[in-house]
């Protein structure tokens, strides 16, 4: 992503919470840009690894409210990019419980603006088509609906906050990610000579530089809503993988029709992104 401006305002106070794949690289920027950067962990062990990314280290869970409103009381922005998938916690737990969590530590704080980092999983449509912000989000599995669920309950508390210019909320629907030590090709790779039957699907991916890069606009400007981030072109999966295989010189998949071969997934646009933060994304497929 490119922008016009340097990256981040020299006086801002950040909170990241969560500090892994992407809260790591925004922390570095940030710190970097010479930004007051807090970024916390639930696990002491990755103290060190956080402070080398030059953010201030906090172990802390969100159901530690009284923690997290100490840490809270003098930040500007709070970037929510807490991920399921260790230690057991559930969808519910991380992210519905989390923010809800979030929402009664930040009263009587300095925080101005809440980032959080969705999913396009939102969309549960599944016949190619275009989807946009205004399109319906009623995922099928349960999982998908506590996303949806989290996105309410953040964005309605910022929509009563915002009535006195206190604080707005940004949910970013974000594609698959992928970037430095996420690449693409070692995924794909290991599905040369292999059979599939989902070719026809389309894949919005985002790359990790360009959400970071997102995300340090948004703790500059006054937005609230939900806005799309995935790349300019989602692109079929067979197209993806053969491209993939073929540079690699790695055998091909043999693509089988799936129901009659129909586009299946969906589209999701990304224009209101681009319009509203004046950026470009950098294409890495």
């Amino acid at each position: 992503m490119t922008e016009s401006t340097s990256p981040a305002d020299q006086s801002q106070r950040a909170l990241i919470l969560g500090c892994g794949y992407v809260g790591s690289a925004l922390a570095q920027t940030l710190a970097r840009a010479g930004c007051d950067v807090t970024a916390t962990t639930t696990r002491a062990e990755n103290v060190d690894r956080v402070r080398a990314l030059g953010a201030t280290p906090a172990v802390v869970t969100l159901t530690e409210t009284d923690r997290l409103h100490d840490l809270l009381h003098d930040r500007a922005v709070v970037y929510l990019c807490v991920a399921a998938g260790r230690g057991g916690q559930s969808y519910r737990e991380v992210y519905l419980e989390g923010a809800q969590s979030l929402l009664h530590a930040i009263r009587g704080t300095s925080v101005a603006r809440i980032v959080y980092t969705s999913s396009t999983r939102v969309y549960a449509q599944d016949d190619g088509s275009w989807v946009d912000e205004d399109s319906d989000t009623r995922p099928s599995d349960e999982n998908g609906r506590i996303l949806v669920e989290t996105e309410r309950v953040l964005l309605g508390a910022g929509s009563q906050a915002a009535d006195s210019g206190q604080i707005a909320v940004t949910v970013l629907r974000l594609g698959g990610i992928h970037g430095p030590g996420r690449e693409l090709s070692g995924r794909i790779h290991a599905a040369a000579g292999t059979t599939r039957n989902d070719g026809g699907a389309f894949v919005n991916l985002i790359h990790r530089d360009d959400i970071v890069a997102a995300m340090v606009t948004l703790g500059r400007i006054h937005h609230h809503g939900v806005l799309n981030l995935v790349s300019d072109e989602p692109i079929l999966r067979r197209e993806l993988y053969d491209r993939i295989l073929a540079n690699a010189g790695l055998a091909p998949i043999e693509w089988q029709a799936s129901d009659g071969d129909a586009l299946r997934g969906k589209r999701v646009r990304n224009d209101l992104l681009k319009r509203t933060l004046g950026v470009s994304l950098r294409s890495r497929l």
